[in-house]
């Protein structure tokens, strides 16, 4: 049995250490968090169990299995949110349909399927005195799921809806759009539609369940008031059943995002839409979680478009200007890959404009350094809002799902506020330079007749937005 983090910790509250760092006048910000104590063993057949003592009756499982939208490519896209559809609709074996909800229901508990883009999440939330319940429901889940037609073509009709409904919205349709070319169609570049989905059959659904519902790929982590060993003791009998297997990573095709950037960075690509706002969105591909410059790269994120109303940004263009109401920026890293995107909505006829502002502002990021009570107030915001990552016992669980995934230090999360503290003007210059020298995409959502002043701006190019 392996300790993860020896803080002592009491479940109901997170206790925030505040420093007073007189030399650069910086004000009460979090120094260090109090991490759970968690306790972890490994299953002969590679599943990972992660166990956090709580002291309410309670007992809640995230059950993360290592396959998401990151894992597709061009013609499977969508497939992981259809197996978790069709999963949540047919059930099991033992509690098929409806059934599996009821029984939980009965005993005041309550099941989630959520997909998400490296993993597939199972939440399950149930009083202590019920556990057995859970532990042979997910039991069944591993073993004996149910993937029969009826259910999955229910599951097709309700994701060829959600298809639809995203055409009507283009900020979906741009993003969607931008992470294709940047990502070459696949992982964070694959887009679900009509065809995809309805190509899937069930066998394909078993298919994908054989190789990635196996013990290595698959961790659970447990808020719960039973004790460690009692724990640990219940899952071995309950999830032995579970076929041996190793970890499972997605591939990144590297070669054809860089080769996609140089080539591409020059264009705009218009995607005409006849609406009076138009969306404008840019983006590059990001560094891997574990990439030591990310800290930087966060602080520039939240300086860029991150920060609310004193983001940068939203300062020129929503603020001073008044050209937009949602302004943005956002930075995401996981463990292959990640991604950077701004995000801006105005008036077709402002479009020049906000691009241009968008473009000096990311520009000025790369090349001047940040000032220091701009630093010292991006430090101080994203240490204060901090702690909210960790309010609900999803998040935390999840958080040290992500440390067992990712192969992180297990003080990840506890040494995050410090590392944030620690970055220099000059560091989130350097990093920016890195990240935006790749070149970046940019794609407008907008009416056709801006083009012609685009031209200005870059080689424009015009994406006719199919039906599929």
């Amino acid at each position: 049995m392996r300790i993860i983090s020896s803080i002592k910790f009491t479940f109901a509250f997170f206790t925030l250490f505040l420093l007073i760092d007189v030399s650069s006048g910086f004000s009460a910000v979090i120094s260090n968090i109090e991490m759970p104590r968690v306790e972890s063993k490994s299953l002969d057949n590679g599943v990972k169990l992660l166990h956090v003592k709580d002291e309410l009756p309670r007992t809640v499982f995230y059950v993360s299995v290592g396959y998401g939208r990151l894992y597709e490519d061009k013609k499977s896209a969508g497939i992981s949110e259809l197996l978790t559809r069709t999963l949540s609709i047919a059930g099991t074996e033992k509690y098929p349909g409806n059934e599996l909800y009821t029984r939980l229901e009965a005993v005041g508990g309550e099941i989630n399927f959520i997909p998400g883009w490296e993993n597939i999440v199972i939440e399950l939330k149930i009083l202590s005195r019920h556990r057995e319940l859970a532990f042979d429901i997910l039991s069944d889940i591993f073993t004996s799921p149910l993937f029969n037609e009826e259910s999955l073509d229910s599951a097709k009709a309700l994701m060829i809806e959600k298809i639809k409904r995203g055409r009507d919205n283009p900020s979906d349709i741009a993003f969607e759009k931008l992470r294709e070319i940047i990502f070459c169609g696949s992982g964070y570049g694959g887009t679900p539609s009509e065809k995809t989905t309805g190509s899937v059959s069930a066998s394909d659904l078993v298919k994908v369940w054989d190789k990635y519902f196996r013990g290595g790929n698959v961790s659970i982590a447990v808020s719960t008031s039973i004790d460690a060993d009692d724990y640990f003791k219940s899952a071995e009998m309950s999830f032995s059943g579970i076929k041996k297997g190793e970890r499972i990573y997605y591939d990144v095709n590297k070669e054809c995002i860089n080769d996609s950037l140089k080539e591409k960075s020059a264009n705009i690509y218009l995607l005409p839409m006849n609406l009076e706002q138009a969306t404008i969105v840019t983006g590059t591909v990001a560094p891997r979680l574990s990439y030591e410059g990310n800290y930087a790269l966060h602080l520039m994120n939240y300086i860029l478009g991150g920060g609310s109303f004193n983001s940068r940004l939203t300062s020129e263009i929503r603020v001073k200007r008044g050209l937009a109401y949602s302004v943005f920026s956002l930075v995401r890293n996981r463990y292959s890959t990640g991604v950077f995107m701004s995000f801006v909505q105005t008036r077709n006829d402002n479009v020049p404009l906000v691009l241009s502002l968008i473009r000096d502002n990311v520009k000025l990021m790369a090349q001047t350094d940040v000032p220091e009570d701009e630093l010292l107030w991006a430090r101080e915001s994203i240490n204060n809002s901090y702690i909210f990552r960790f309010e609900k016992i999803s998040h935390i669980l999840a958080n040290y799902i992500d440390i067992e995934y990712n192969g992180l230090d297990a003080d990840y999360y506890r040494d995050y506020p410090q590392k944030i503290n620690s970055v220099k003007a000059a560091e989130i210059k350097e990093e920016s330079a890195k990240l935006f020298s790749r070149g970046m995409i940019t794609v407008i959502a907008g009416d056709r007749k801006i083009a012609e002043e685009l031209k200005k701006y870059g080689n424009v190019i015009i994406l006719e937005n199919d039906s599929d």
